[in-house]
């Protein structure tokens, strides 16, 4: 008997800081709320651009859930030295 496997993906992408109309924190508190929904619905892989702003804080959240889920996380980094020129913070992240 072959069993069905299907892998539900979420993928995340958005403004960088300096774009963004609604304050970190209410962000933040979205990207948690819509983390657990996929999470309660299934998903077990997530994909971020790890962009400054939303890919980077979608990541850093998903990343709390591994202890408790079976997921991965796939960080689509567009070229070699990408954030090289970011603040320290940002680095840090």
């Amino acid at each position: 008997m072959q069993k069905n496997f299907q892998a539900l993906t979420c993928c995340f992408t958005g403004h960088r800081p300096e774009k963004l109309q609604k304050s970190v924190h209410s962000i933040r508190a979205a990207l948690q709320n819509e983390i657990e929904f996929a999470l309660s619905d299934g998903y077990t892989i997530f994909l971020t651009g790890m962009s400054r702003g939303v890919d980077l804080w979608a990541a850093e959240l998903v990343l709390r859930y591994r202890s408790i889920y079976p997921i991965k996380l796939f960080c689509a980094i567009p070229f070699y030295g990408f954030a090289e020129n970011w603040s320290s913070n940002w680095q840090e992240q």
